[in-house]
């Protein structure tokens, strides 16, 4: 009975797909909390949505017959650049959410490896970006206190 469940064609694609979307959904997850924190525009959900988003996409671009996922993937990309693109404003002299487009860029990334079918890089490359990122910024603070 459980066999025959598990072979089904509905349903078999989700045992595929779900741990994808939970390593996708808690990498976005991680990113969006710290995006949240800092009171940017692109938070939590925004994050979660992305990074399921392309993962989503990846894995239709694995099982479609006869495509080329580089093709679909590299489309994810582009779209994923003008979503991007869209928070990058000019307020006054400054030009504000750089930061955050290439926040959106990377879970993208992160996505689209989960996609792939990767499980631990996802969660270690998330991890290590925020470092880096909290690393940056502490460096960030140096400087402008030295100017």
């Amino acid at each position: 009975m459980l066999e025959d469940f598990l072979k089904d064609p509905v349903f078999s694609p989700l045992f595929v797909i779900l741990p994808q979307l939970v390593v996708s959904t808690i990498c976005g997850f991680i990113i969006g909390i710290e995006r949240e924190y800092k009171d940017k525009p692109a938070g939590i959900r925004t994050m979660v949505l992305i990074s399921v988003g392309c993962t989503i996409f990846t894995y239709l671009a694995l099982t479609i017959e006869h495509s080329d996922p580089s093709r679909i993937i590299g489309n994810i990309i582009t779209g994923i650049g003008f979503l991007g693109g869209g928070v990058i404003i000019k307020n006054d002299d400054r030009i504000i959410g750089v930061t955050t487009a290439a926040f959106i860029w990377f879970v993208s990334a992160i996505g689209i490896l989960a996609g792939l079918g990767h499980i631990v890089t996802p969660i270690v490359l998330t991890v290590g970006f925020l470092i880096v990122s909290l690393i940056l910024e502490a460096f960030e603070h140096i400087i402008k206190k030295i100017k």
